[in-house]
């Protein structure tokens, strides 16, 4: 079987003996089946049915009669002509380019580099904080939407990603690139150019590691989670080398955190989407080693305590910090723990729900550590030294 073509509401195209087929959702398929009525394609419902079991929304599987070398080669261009020259109103632009981008994940990539900023033990320059923070924005952009380009196909299968623009057939596969690679090149110079070598380098290593690597390997094998964690725990680095120029122990708390939470995050998510990630052919734990999955989590739950245990010593945070962070570790782990006993769909769905308030509650606890509570600190401690000094030198050592 020979694919040819795997973009917009055409799921798949393939070639044998002479005949094509070409497999449709029927939601905007209407230039398409004029295409294919043209060139003797019969509607085959058989293998429609067979398609839908596996979870394609009422489809339709079009058959050709036999074709020349010459008129397969015609076929396919003008398919590619018309699936490529659809207009698309300006006005529903920013939409699709939004849900390319995967705008609820592009923000949350965006608020953990600012984290990663704030943390750092540098003066505020509101500059390059914005300066970043665009740059951060474009190369999530990038990386999003080339992970959608390379899985239309699978994303079609999925009630999760089913509504996607590509799968819809919105926007076409070659304006779609060429956004990410307006968005990948703008990002990386914006923060070359803005603010240091090593962030834009680091927001390069996003988009190559999530296009190249995480994608492909979704297919391949369940460790595709850890590469993607590792993918999710790079902004919070990008923030603090953004804001101090180099990478240094205090670096990795946030972000070893981030990593670390992704596991009963991400993991809850997938156990209530097993069967969906079966229909898209994607290696999940969940899938293969359900009983592996349970240890993860708890695993990795364990491990946000020693993490927040870990920033008083790296001096990114105050043990006011941690001291704060132990009734969400708590709550956190008690959920993971519920999920490794009980193991259902209810379970999972607490889980998901206590690690989202988790990383939000946490990440603002960092924050209001570091700029204020620190801070706060700092002057009641000059205080206390100025009416030492005070009462103990002579007035004019002080003044």
């Amino acid at each position: 079987m020979l694919c040819l073509n795997a973009h917009g509401n055409i799921l798949k195209t393939w070639q044998y003996c002479q005949r094509v087929k070409v497999l449709l959702i029927p939601s905007s398929y209407n230039g398409v089946k004029s295409l294919l009525t043209t060139q003797g394609f019969k509607l085959s419902s058989q293998p429609a049915k067979f398609y839908e079991k596996k979870s394609y929304t009422s489809v339709k599987l079009f058959e050709s009669p036999r074709l020349s070398g010459h008129q397969i080669l015609s076929f396919k261009n003008e398919l590619s002509t018309l699936t490529d020259s659809a207009k698309i109103p300006l006005t529903k632009l920013p939409s699709i380019y939004a849900a390319l981008s995967k705008w609820y994940l592009t923000l949350f990539v965006v608020m953990t580099m600012d984290a990663g900023y704030c943390l750092a033990p540098v003066a505020f320059d509101q500059s390059a904080f914005y300066i970043a923070t665009v740059g951060t924005l474009l190369c999530s952009c990038c990386a999003n939407t080339l992970n959608q380009i390379a899985e239309v196909e699978y994303d079609a299968l999925m009630d999760r990603t089913r509504r996607r623009p590509l799968v819809r057939n919105l926007i076409t596969p070659n304006h779609a690139f060429g956004f990410s690679v307006i968005s990948g090149a703008a990002g990386f110079s914006i923060l070359y150019g803005g603010v240091n070598l090593l962030t834009a380098s680091l927001g390069l290593s996003t988009i190559l590691l999530y296009a190249t690597v995480y994608t492909p390997l979704k297919r391949v094998h369940w460790f595709n989670t850890w590469v993607g964690a590792v993918v999710g725990a790079i902004p919070p680095v990008m923030g603090w080398t953004a804001a101090t120029g180099q990478i240094s122990a205090g670096a990795f708390i946030f972000s070893g955190i981030l990593y670390a939470w992704q596991f009963p995050h991400f993991y809850a998510l997938a156990w209530r989407r097993r069967n969906d990630y079966a229909r898209g052919n994607y290696q999940m734990l969940p899938l293969s080693h359900p009983q592996a999955t349970k240890y993860v989590v708890v695993v990795h739950a364990l491990s946000l305590w020693a993490l927040c245990f870990a920033a008083p010593p790296t001096a990114v945070a105050s043990w006011a910090f941690t001291w704060l962070s132990v009734p969400l570790n708590f709550w956190l782990t008690k959920d993971s723990f519920n999920f490794y006993r009980e193991g259902n769909s209810r379970a999972a769905k607490k889980l998901y729900k206590c690690s989202l308030y988790y990383i939000v509650l946490l990440s603002a606890g960092l924050i209001v550590d570091r700029k204020v509570l620190s801070k706060l600190n700092m002057n009641e401690h000059k205080d206390k030294i100025f009416e030492i000094l005070s009462k103990t030198a002579p007035k004019e050592t002080l003044f």
